[in-house]
């Protein structure tokens, strides 16, 4: 019995030495915590001056001046952190300045040596470092751990230093490359870190939309969404008849977006598409040009059986001056009393209302006349004109 005792008592001291050990630790990190937050406190206020004068100098042709004291270690990553802020905020010859001030510093050298270090958290905190400041010397390195690299969140960590380091889109290809071994299919992700380059990505872009590898293909129709140039809407024109979906809807959006001029044979073939995104997407973009030519394709798709893509048609005619305001109110009485007929109505209903509020605008003025007069002419109402100019 008295045995027991002694291990429930020995037990007992254990449970509390333990206790006192965590909580002297959540102490320690704490105060650490309070230290190094009153450090940059002070650091704010100390350097709030050279702070100005980095931001009113970054035009100049001079280069940026280091500042006339010595900083200690808390001062120098507060430092670090908000030039990192400043170049991603900055391009051109502004980040330039800033780069050169990071070398000038001393950031460069410090953090090339922290990679070569043999804790992994410690070099990856270089290569972030290393990354933002965007350090060439640096690539060689980042490649290498990138390829050695698991699988895991900081895998993405060292591709996107890799890719603000990136010397040439050979580069570049070998990033997408090792990201693409691991066969997770994260390619909006790849295509956000490629986007971080400072190189120009449209040719590589172009490259992969004629791969035959689908996950190439991807990151390149992702990257392209982007751009406007026509050249774009010709590069995935044959991939809009892919035979994976995902695919050819995004070779659709590309396509549309890059398009000036979108063919009727096309416009017809898109609308008549199984994918109702497709058609949705197509409707928004045959909207915008608020062209009359489109008018009698994109009537039959107010029958549609998807009511967001009636709903996407109906908003873009009733932008299309009188004819496409006639196209929505004639298959609004031609389905009256059915559900379509009744959705139609409320429509119009709420763009009338949605003009009617701007009516001190001359062309808003000049559609809501126009959509007034249509609708009561179709259902044979009487013809009112709220107002004229």
């Amino acid at each position: 019995m008295y045995a027991n005792i002694d291990v429930a008592i020995q037990a007992l001291y254990v449970f509390i030495a333990f206790n006192l050990v965590c909580i002297a630790f959540i102490y320690a990190i704490k105060l650490r915590n309070i230290r190094r937050r009153r450090q940059n406190d002070r650091f704010q206020v100390k350097f709030k001056d050279y702070l100005t004068y980095v931001h009113a100098s970054l035009n100049g042709v001079e280069p940026l001046r280091v500042p006339p004291w010595t900083m200690n270690e808390v001062e120098r990553e507060a430092m670090q952190e908000r030039l990192n802020d400043m170049v991603e905020c900055f391009s051109g010859w502004q980040r330039q300045q800033l780069i050169r001030l990071c070398e000038d510093l001393g950031l460069v050298k410090h953090h090339l040596e922290r990679f070569h270090h043999r804790s992994y958290p410690v070099k990856l905190d270089a290569a972030y470092h290393l990354g933002c400041m965007r350090v060439k010397e640096a690539m060689t390195g980042l490649l290498e751990m990138l390829k050695e690299h698991p699988l895991n969140s900081s895998l993405f960590v060292v591709a996107r230093a890799a890719a603000k380091c990136a010397r040439n889109q050979q580069d570049l290809g070998v990033i997408v490359q090792q990201l693409l071994r691991h066969d997770k299919k994260c390619y909006e992700l790849v295509a956000d870190i490629l986007a971080d380059s400072e190189l120009d990505t449209v040719s590589l872009y172009t490259e992969y939309v004629n791969h035959t590898n689908s996950a190439y293909i991807q990151i390149g129709l992702i990257g392209m969404n982007g751009y406007t140039d026509p050249a774009a809407a010709s590069a995935v024109y044959r991939l809009m008849d892919s035979k994976h979906e995902d695919i050819q809807l995004k070779a659709v959006e590309v396509y549309l977006k890059s398009s000036r001029l979108l063919p009727r044979n096309v416009v017809s073939k898109l609308l008549s598409h199984s994918n109702l995104d497709i058609r949705r997407l197509t409707l928004e973009a045959v909207g915008t040009l608020r062209n009359a030519a489109y008018v009698e394709l994109m009537r039959a798709s107010l029958a549609d059986a998807d009511q967001r893509v009636v709903y996407t048609c109906a908003k873009g005619l009733l932008k299309m001056g009188q004819e496409g305001m006639a196209a929505v109110c004639e298959s609004a009485a031609a389905a009256q009393g059915t559900d379509r007929g009744d959705f139609m109505h409320r429509l119009i209903d709420e763009e009338l209302k949605h003009l009617s509020m701007q009516l001190h605008h001359l062309d808003k003025l000049t559609q809501y006349n126009t959509l007034m007069y249509t609708y009561d002419k179709i259902f044979r109402k009487p013809a009112r004109v709220v107002r004229v100019v």
